[in-house]
């Protein structure tokens, strides 16, 4: 027997994009290594932001989506961004649903698909959030938990010595900040100590 079960799902424009897009790659027999797995243990990620801490962020390649020559604003178009710091490996960005998964791995390349728009992977540039911090220091860092409790990351505060840079996802969507967490997503976060203890 076969049985249907529905739920409340919040999809946004980046979830139609990024399945428009697995659909065209599956469709066209393109095989890329994105990320369906990585790691999401808060213990873990903390771990990560120990040892990225005092190291410079050298760049950010970021995955958007296009469709006849424009793409939507900053959280909407990305679909992937992966962190270079120095001395270190590619840590891959990836959200699914409330929970943001870190993959350390290096970036696929940019796919035309036609009619259903391309995927250009470069370097982040203005006015992209992630743009704005590359060349600073990391000098700290936390990790957010979402509503579900302490069994996943929701995101991340990276802290430079420019200032705090909030990556996360929230019901599919990113959410990228400047500064503090947005109140659209306080009501479901909860930022932790930052690992060095520098005061939030």
């Amino acid at each position: 027997m076969t049985g249907v079960v529905t739920t409340d799902v919040d999809t946004g424009l980046g979830d139609v994009y990024e399945a428009t897009v697995r659909a065209v790659w599956q469709a066209l027999r393109i095989e890329h290594p994105v990320p369906d797995v990585g790691f999401s243990d808060p213990e873990m990620v903390a771990s990560w932001l120990k040892g990225s801490v005092g190291r410079r962020l050298d760049a950010v390649i970021e995955a958007r989506y296009w469709s006849e020559g424009r793409r939507e604003p900053d959280a909407e178009s990305l679909l992937h961004a992966w962190l270079y710091f120095e001395g270190g490996m590619p840590v891959n960005l990836h959200g699914r649903g409330d929970q943001l998964l870190l993959a350390k791995e290096k970036p696929y390349r940019s796919t035309d698909m036609d009619e259903h728009g391309e995927i250009r992977v470069g370097p982040a540039r203005h006015p992209s959030v992630l743009s704005g911090f590359i060349g600073a220091r990391l000098t700290d860092g936390a990790v957010i938990l979402g509503h579900d409790g302490d069994t996943v990351s929701a995101g991340i505060v990276l802290r430079f010595e420019k200032g705090d840079l909030v990556v996360g996802t929230l019901g599919d969507k990113w959410v990228l900040a400047v500064g503090s967490v947005p109140s659209a997503a306080a009501h479901y976060w909860a930022v932790q100590p930052f690992v060095h203890g520098s005061r939030g």
